[in-house]
């Protein structure tokens, strides 16, 4: 009993240095959009591509206002077990890391999910984008361009890809 109570006043001060930090990457079990699109990040602690990412969204300014001003950012840690509530409907989705594992077909990390407000699934990237990437997907996506044109014509536009 003291263990668990142990971990739940770790957890929620956790949470709290989290917000206090003004860290967008959130640590939940409630993922929903809440008028936001969404950002999902399935990480590994020995990731260190995953380090990188979350390190480039606190550090890139223009990337964590993008982020920050348009999605929820949720982290989904593949070497811990968690259920999780998913989406807006009441009632949500109840899910776990396995079941999202496994309907996202994540084989490596990170594994980086993007969704419209209404929990589209607009994006799936396998491993790292840089700033410069993500800035062009979270674009794609922001201004509704995902709703008139194809990504990979977008990303031969924006010079992305050849």
């Amino acid at each position: 009993m003291k263990k668990i109570i142990l971990t739940l006043i770790f957890l929620s001060i956790s949470m709290v240095n989290i917000q206090a930090n003004g860290a967008l990457l959130q640590h939940t079990n409630k993922l929903v959009a809440n008028g936001k699109n969404v950002l999902l990040l399935f990480e590994t602690k020995t990731c260190p591509y995953c380090e990188k990412f979350k390190k480039d969204i606190k550090e890139d300014k223009l990337l964590h206002k993008l982020l920050k001003d348009n999605f929820n950012v949720y982290s989904i840690p593949l070497d811990e077990y968690h259920e999780y509530e998913m989406g807006d409907k009441n009632p949500p989705k109840k899910t776990n890391t396995t079941s999202l594992k496994m309907g996202f077909t994540v084989k490596a990390t990170p594994q980086i999910i993007m969704f419209d407000k209404n929990w589209k699934k607009i994006i799936q990237l396998p491993g790292y984008a840089d700033p410069s990437m993500m800035k062009v997907f979270i674009n794609y996506i922001v201004k509704g361009i995902y709703k008139k044109e194809d990504l990979g014509k977008y990303l031969k536009e924006t010079g992305l890809i050849n």
